[in-house]
């Protein structure tokens, strides 16, 4: 799956190759060696490698563990860091976006230094799912389906997503979703912690399968 226009981290490398960067350069910040990297995040230190230079797409669940040791929201990997902007615009075509070979996660709070919300919009291949683990976290998350039909678990009770359809519950839940269509699916996804300090897409992405 590949991004169109400006859907890169920006115009000047690869968005794999800018993500890496991006990574590496945190983790310098936090005076952590690529072997703590690799023993904090449970990731084999060869993929650590792979991914800071560029010769592999994380997988969401790779993001997560990722943003969780270097204590960032997952939205830093995105985006260089900007002033916080009381207005955002994000055009259809300049989101940030993490991608893998079953989901993109466009980030749509460029430049949201808050952690009120965090809003993305994923798209998912046919059989992508969650991990096939279940998700818990504070806060609450509202999902609405924009198109094709996904399988949302919550608390064992299972809810069918076509577009236009929305479940909005206590992410303490237990929840897992699968993309159920024959072909490719995409949700709006808005996370809203219960305390203002707490990222919830640390959390929340954390369940996703490695790459």
């Amino acid at each position: 799956m590949s991004t169109q226009n400006g859907n890169s981290m920006n115009n000047s490398g690869t968005g794999d190759e800018l993500l890496g960067k991006k990574i590496r350069e945190i983790r310098n910040q936090r005076g952590i060696t690529l072997k703590q990297m690799a023993d904090i995040s449970a990731l084999n230190i060869n993929t650590l490698s792979l991914i800071e230079n560029g010769k592999t797409s994380p997988s969401i669940s790779t993001l997560q563990r990722l943003a969780g040791a270097l204590e960032v929201s997952i939205k830093e990997f995105f985006e260089p860091a900007s002033p916080s902007q009381p207005v955002i615009f994000t055009a259809h075509d300049q989101r940030p976006a993490a991608i893998n070979e079953k989901s993109v996660i466009s980030n749509l709070g460029k430049g949201l230094n808050s952690s009120t919300l965090e809003p993305f919009v994923l798209t998912m291949e046919k059989h992508a799912t969650s991990g096939g683990r279940t998700l818990l976290h504070n806060g609450y998350e509202f999902v609405y389906c924009l198109s094709g039909k996904i399988l949302y678990t919550v608390q064992e009770v299972e809810y069918m997503l076509t577009p236009g359809d929305s479940v909005l519950f206590s992410a303490q839940f237990g929840h897992r979703w699968e993309n159920i269509n024959e072909g490719e699916s995409q949700l709006l996804l808005v996370l809203t912690p219960a305390c203002l300090q707490t990222e919830q897409s640390k959390k929340h992405f954390y369940s996703f399968e490695g790459a």
